[in-house]
């Protein structure tokens, strides 16, 4: 009796350790059903939220629109809000959203401290509490910014472990602001636009010639720019910048920006009130990423593009090339071994 006890012991003891040895290790407090459904909630710094609200917001028209006449490719649509119980602020994810009159009806789907707000319970509020939103867009993850950026915060060793468990792909993403001059990522979507209509007079509308010249040679450290610089000298590179951006971004085989999913990681301020935004333009067809670096500025017209619009491949990665991939303006690219994401490795010059 003895033996046959032990035996069973020892058993149910193998069993046991070899399923806690078969799960990978989950390094956010969240069930592994709830990251399998797709409803991640890794960990946010209160440093995060400032990016994550003026991208999500920015941009659910296009959620909205998609919500309303999905596509075949489109399911999984999910806003995340944020509540508040008993002093205690709450984030969880809702699915089925429907919109209505200023509300967000919805299943809240992911466990939260509150015993008030439980997965299962259907919920109406205001969209001043959404926070963000995702959907899934032909296997690829659109919007979900929280997720985004929250996975930065785990250790790059670990979240593999929540990328494999996921029921789709994670890339740069594809930013849909609405296409006009009123934020700066809008204003570069709308010329991609115009560059692909060919259209000079968009071109034109989209772009000021006389404040990239001004910029340009205001910023110039070269001995050969004479001083001070007057305006004749901005009229005459003016006209050159026109010229040489119209020569380029008008022929027949300028890239094509509808081809490309386009997304904006960065905006850092430099000299003179201007923007710099650094956008990565992810092509599947065949399948290369080119990075840009762009100078955009507020006008009384809305904001302007103050740069040109060339293309840096990224990826695929040169073979047996283990340093930086290109010098951009001081910065040394390189990517994660796992997946391609690029990091800057050197200080900027942040005058």
């Amino acid at each position: 009796m003895l033996y046959k006890f032990v035996t069973n012991l020892k058993r149910h003891y193998n069993r046991t350790l070899n399923f806690l040895l078969a799960r990978p290790f989950n390094p956010i407090d969240q069930s592994w059903s709830e990251i399998k459904a797709g409803l991640p909630t890794p960990p946010l710094k209160p440093e995060n939220y400032e990016p994550l609200l003026y991208k999500a917001l920015h941009t659910i028209g296009y959620f909205k629109c998609s919500l309303k006449q999905p596509r075949l490719q489109q399911h999984s649509f999910a806003v995340r809000v944020r509540l508040t119980d008993q002093q205690r602020t709450i984030e969880p994810w809702i699915t089925y959203p429907f919109f209505e009159n200023g509300t967000i009806n919805g299943i809240i789907s992911t466990k939260c401290l509150s015993k008030k707000y439980k997965p299962g319970t259907e919920i109406t509020l205001p969209e001043s509490c959404i926070i963000d939103w995702m959907m899934v867009e032909d296997g690829f993850l659109l919007g979900g910014y929280s997720i985004r950026i929250g996975m930065k915060n785990i250790e790059r060793y670990y979240r593999k472990n929540i990328l494999d468990q996921l029921p789709y792909e994670i890339d740069n993403g594809h930013d849909h602001f609405e296409h006009n001059l009123t934020t700066p990522e809008g204003a570069l979507l709308l010329l991609g636009d115009a560059i692909d209509s060919r259209d000079q007079d968009r071109i034109r509308a989209c772009k000021d010639f006389y404040r990239e010249a001004l910029y340009l040679l205001g910023t110039s450290t070269s001995p050969k720019i004479p001083r001070p610089i007057t305006d004749e000298m901005v009229q005459l590179l003016e006209r050159r910048l026109e010229d040489m951006f119209m020569a380029v971004n008008t022929m027949p085989n300028t890239s094509a920006f509808h081809q490309a999913k386009r997304s904006f990681l960065y905006k850092r301020p430099q000299r003179m009130n201007v923007w710099e935004i650094t956008e990565i333009r992810t092509y599947y067809n065949p399948k290369f990423k080119t990075l840009h670096i762009i100078n955009v500025q507020e006008t009384p017209d809305g904001w302007k593009v103050l740069s040109n619009m060339s293309d840096v491949q990224l990826y695929p990665r040169p073979d047996n090339d283990k340093g930086p991939i290109m010098d951009l303006t001081g910065d040394h690219i390189k990517f994660y071994e796992d997946y391609n994401f690029p990091l800057f490795l050197k200080n900027r010059n942040k005058e």
